[in-house]
């Protein structure tokens, strides 16, 4: 479904700056699957899921969905493929829009704007229901501006803005990091639900190994811009983080130092 194939990506080439982000990574996603990356700083995860998305060119390698090679496509031709969630709340959404407003616009992601756009009672009447399942009472604000939000209702409309229209890829760049715990834990159970309801092909990044253990059918961890680790089904099931710290350190050759504080 997704095949992301020896991709490079160095930043600032030729400087004393230069950074090797990716480094020949490549990543094969079958339909359906729900993938957790998890990694210490500069290992390349979100690098990987701005290459995925356009936000800048790779140096080499592919990137294919479902067959249709995007790596020469610009970000706002892959929207038609992918929906994200980013790390800040305050992304993915027009504050100064109201909230049925924001989701007519993410019902027609891919689509050329144009001024004949507008909510039909029909929409409406689905955006309703959508946000009923929420639980978080937004069914009954659809005229707030969205900017009114709290930061976990705002990431829980994204989230839903993001698969309103089901993309083929979805793409969640620690989505709850900006969170107190138990709104993440909130927007985190949404996730699993959505993702499980409408068998989304996902990829979430997240510095949490717990949840990175616990969401998904399966667990990459990235290092130095490639991928060392790569477990799922019952295998990763049976894992705990201990014994994640340690495949990491038998794959990277030594040990997490700072890591172990950032990854545990």
């Amino acid at each position: 479904m997704l095949r992301v194939e020896n991709v490079y990506k160095t930043f600032f080439p030729g400087t004393i700056n230069e950074k090797r982000a990716l480094n020949g990574l490549s990543l094969h996603l079958k339909p359906g699957d729900f993938v957790t990356v998890i990694g210490g700083n500069g290992a390349g995860k979100s690098t990987m899921l701005n290459a995925i998305a356009g936000v800048w060119p790779i140096d080499a390698g592919k990137i294919i969905i479902n067959n249709v090679d995007i790596t020469q496509r610009p970000e706002h031709q892959r929207a038609q493929f992918i929906g994200r969630v980013f790390q800040d709340p305050m992304l993915g959404t027009a504050a100064g829009m109201t909230i049925e407003e924001n989701l007519a616009i993410a019902s027609r992601r891919g689509q050329t704007p144009g001024f004949s756009w507008s909510c039909s009672s029909k929409d409406h009447d689905r955006f309703f229901e959508l946000l009923k399942e929420l639980d978080l009472g937004l069914e009954n604000r659809m005229t707030a501006k969205v900017g009114l939000l709290s930061g976990g209702q705002r990431q829980a409309l994204t989230l839903l803005m993001a698969t309103l229209k089901k993309p083929e890829l979805l793409l969640l760049d620690e989505h709850t990091a900006a969170l107190d715990p138990k709104t993440a834990s909130k927007v985190l159970s949404l996730t699993e639900k959505i993702v499980n309801r409408d068998k989304l092909t996902s990829i979430m990044i997240t510095h949490n190994m717990r949840d990175a253990l616990r969401y998904g059918n399966r667990l990459v961890m990235l290092h130095n811009g490639n991928i060392i680790i790569d477990v799922e089904g019952e295998q990763k099931q049976c894992l705990d983080i201990p014994d994640l710290l340690a495949m990491f350190e038998k794959a990277a050759g030594n040990s997490l130092d700072s890591d172990r504080l950032l990854l545990g």
